[in-house]
């Protein structure tokens, strides 16, 4: 799987500044920790990004 290739997350949890993303295709994969400025707007717990290099959008 390349650089741009879509992956998708679901958030797991929201801690100040930071999201943690389970991938949904390794779920035994570390979480990957993102910076809400990184994320679109409005995602809470449980939301489902996808991310394209290094642009997430919502699902």
């Amino acid at each position: 799987m390349g650089f741009a290739d879509p992956v998708n997350y679901t958030v797991v949890t929201i801690d100040g500044d930071y999201a943690m993303l389970r991938n949904e295709s390794d779920p035994d994969a570390p979480l990957a920790q993102v910076a809400i400025a990184r994320l679109p707007e409005g995602i809470t717990d449980g939301s489902r990004v996808q991310r394209i290099m290094l642009d997430y959008t919502l699902l």
